[in-house]
């Protein structure tokens, strides 16, 4: 049985932070939050997919584990032209790019 993966993964950040050093993540994640903002979730599959794959790396560094694993289904799904996955998928990476939206501000002011 699969499990849904969490939000977000603080272990994850934690090797993040270990990596890159408290100067350097409120710039990678100022850079994150650019990058999903404009992200419009909108276009052709080709479009919607390309903009995924380029989601997928820097929400898995980050921690964002589901973002990152929705994204990979969802360029999968438009590589593939499942137009009814598409749908559903782009659906579930909005809501997830929803709640990374909103948890990067405090992982910033957390320092």
């Amino acid at each position: 049985m699969e499990t849904t993966p969490p939000s977000f993964d603080a272990a994850t950040y934690a090797d993040l932070r270990e990596a890159v050093g408290d100067a350097a993540l409120p710039v990678l994640l100022g850079r994150f939050r650019i990058q999903l903002r404009d992200w419009a979730m909108t276009g052709e599959p080709a479009e919607l997919g390309a903009a995924a794959h380029g989601v997928i790396a820097s929400s898995g560094l980050i921690g964002f584990v589901r973002l990152s694993r929705l994204c990979a289904a969802l360029e999968t799904a438009c590589q593939g032209g499942d137009l009814d996955a598409v749908r559903t998928l782009a659906a579930a990476v909005a809501d997830e790019k929803a709640a990374a939206e909103a948890e990067i501000p405090r992982l910033i002011a957390a320092g």
